[in-house]
């Protein structure tokens, strides 16, 4: 899933500050490499790229989409002021000149808080060859903050934002001013996609109201009534900005051409884009003519076709499939294999409002059905480690302290009965009275379709949880329509990964109760004042110590509550055929961990 942008993103979806170097592991099998201008495999020099994705994205529309698949398109499609360099981890320049100014503000109506002012590059137009401007930017912001448009999971990201200034003097640059010295305020605003006003807000509904005002909590009701609010909420969240040609605009490299569902999306290169006129700039540049993500939703399949050259990238390879395609030296020669590393975590989520997940006994138990040791040696082939919770085991506000729970199916039985969970009826399995009805432990497990992995698991944990009384079935939904489960709670227990960021985290989005809504990304129900509290002073301390003393609070009160089962964090499994330039090939830790707008073909210009 996603959490702003995969790279921003959790955030992920969804970009943060403070991001260090994470190595990779680059094994080829046994393969060699092409010289320089010779072509490789059946498809020579072929400078298209076919990408496999297991199912269709949710939408392509930047603010409102759900899914960190849809995130790898939109990188195409759209531009963000700055970004993640995917070698070094290190924010640089896109649409702006560069990184932003930074300063705190000690007086004055913002004392104690912060702006930030950036400048957007001279060559950045729209696909009409209208100039990117500051008016763009505040007009995207605008509509995050529109509280109508289906854009929850970003709002807190941006809800630092309490001022937007245009330079009366440049149309091109501008100061963001803060109440509240936010740690991620850059890499968050700067990972914002921009959309064009003129195709977004055509009737400029929006410029009706200020940042001010659709900031200040004071107006939030009459926000929710007012008619232009809701005119223009229904007008964005409308499905033409999500998967219409035409209507999909950016200022990325490439056009939105086609989408046959279940089958494959087509992005075809500009042919005048502004970014072949940046020359400081690697990142800004794009070779591919055509990207084509094609949709093949069972993974056996897919590396069938990869192996027949009808794929040209794939990530996520079943582990198994990885250790094989390791030792086929014919495959080496054509494509090179590499393990990243992951910002990402694999988990099984419990809706905490449903009666039977109401008690962290119970969710406990469940935890302790959970073979990771099994999980990680058998599906993921070692290529897998085991996490306690939401902040990555390589970042050093980890709470390492916190022992991993272990596979215990007799401590499991004892919670259960500890929690009130007896078969009083012999019919094998548990029950227990809840507001005067017994009810039996019958239990759904869902996951999406065509993910093996997560298939299994679901299959381990429902033996398991038949030895104690537990019938649980295991379900599988087409990944739009398990996503929008979700964001129903039509769940018991999902199980997902959050895409993470390589930089410090924003726990907001995840965990905080404000996420809590139909759109936000806090679909398990968890939260108090205390974790809120804790979260909203990470979001603010600048000071790494003490920071790091608040993670570390927030990670005890998660573990306790659980209310999660954190299984694991996988290395990435990517393949990339050999005809590209190495180093267009090069894999990263940052989601999706290729570049593919950088490909080129051995002898491509």
């Amino acid at each position: 899933m996603k959490t702003m942008r995969a790279n921003l993103r959790t955030l992920c979806f969804l970009l943060l500050l403070g991001a260090s170097a994470c190595g990779t592991e680059n094994t080829t099998g046994g393969g060699t490499e092409p010289a320089a201008g010779n072509g490789v495999g059946k498809k020579g020099t072929d400078p298209n790229v076919v990408i496999h994705n297991l199912g269709d994205p949710d939408k392509l529309n930047p603010l409102t989409s759900q899914s960190a698949d849809a995130s790898y398109i939109q990188q195409q499609i759209y531009s963000p002021l700055l970004e993640y360099d995917p070698i070094t981890l290190e924010l640089v320049p896109h649409v702006a000149v560069s990184r932003a100014e930074v300063k705190e503000i000690n007086e004055g109506e913002f004392a104690g808080g912060m702006s930030l002012t950036f400048e957007i590059r001279p060559e950045a137009v729209w696909d009409n060859k209208a100039p990117i401007t500051a008016a763009d930017v505040e007009f995207t912001i605008k509509a995050v903050k529109n509280p109508k448009v289906n854009a929850a999971s970003l709002r807190p990201y941006i809800e630092f934002i309490d001022r937007f200034v245009i330079d009366p003097s440049n149309p091109k640059k501008f100061t963001i001013f803060s109440k509240e010295r936010y740690f991620l305020a850059e890499s968050s605003i700067g990972g914002l996609y921009i959309l064009p006003k003129y195709a977004y807000d055509p009737n400029n509904i929006m410029g009706k109201f200020t940042v001010e005002q659709l900031d200040n909590p004071k107006s939030t009701a009459a926000l929710s009534v007012n008619p232009d609010i809701k005119r223009y909420a229904d007008f964005f969240n409308d499905g033409k900005f999500e998967r219409e040609v035409g209507s999909v605009v950016g200022s990325g490299p490439y056009t939105f051409k086609e989408w046959k569902l279940s089958e494959y999306i087509i992005l075809e290169r500009k042919a005048d884009w502004w970014g072949d006129k940046v020359k400081d700039a690697p990142l800004v540049k794009a070779y591919s003519p055509k990207i084509v993500y094609k949709i093949v939703s069972d993974p056996v399949p897919a590396v069938a076709q990869m192996t027949n050259e009808e794929l040209d990238v794939m990530v996520g390879i079943k582990p198994e499939s990885y250790i094989e395609l390791k030792q086929d030296k014919e495959f080496n020669r054509v494509f090179e294999l590499s393990t990243p590393d992951q910002f990402a975590y694999l988990y099984l989520g419990f809706n905490m409002k449903d009666p039977k997940f109401s008690d962290k006994r119970v969710r406990r138990a469940f935890a302790h059905l959970v073979n990771r040791e099994d999980v990680i040696t058998s599906l993921y082939q070692d290529l897998a480690i085991p996490t306690n919770g939401p902040i990555n085991p390589k970042k050093p506000y980890y709470a390492s302290e916190l022992p991993l729970i272990n596979f215990d199916p007799a401590k499991a039985k004892a919670l259960l009965e500890e929690a009130g969970w007896k078969d009083t009826d012999g019919n094998g399995i548990i029950d227990k009275n809840i507001n005067g009805k017994q009810v039996e432990m019958k239990v759904v497990y869902k996951y999406n379709q065509g993910n093996p992995i997560r298939k299994n698991i679901g299959l381990l944990l429902q033996e398991e949880a038949k030895r104690v009384g537990i019938d649980l079935q295991v379900v599988s939904r087409e990944w739009t329509v398990y996503l929008e489960d979700t964001k129903r709670r039509d769940f018991e227990i999902m199980s997902l990964a959050w895409v993470q960021g390589p930089g410090l985290d924003d726990m907001k989005q995840i965990w905080h109760t404000s996420s809590d809504s139909p759109d936000g990304s806090n679909r398990v129900g968890f939260g108090s004042e205390v974790s809120d509290k804790l979260i909203d002073e990470i979001r603010v301390t600048l000071d790494d110590k003490r920071r790091n003393e608040l993670y570390l609070e927030l990670q005890k009160i998660i573990y306790d509550e659980q209310p999660y089962v954190f299984v694991c964090v996988p290395s990435e499994r990517i393949s990339i055929h050999r005809r590209f330039n190495a180093e267009g090939r090069k894999t990263s830790s940052l989601r999706p961990g290729y570049t593919p707008h950088l490909f080129k073909a051995a002898d491509g210009k």
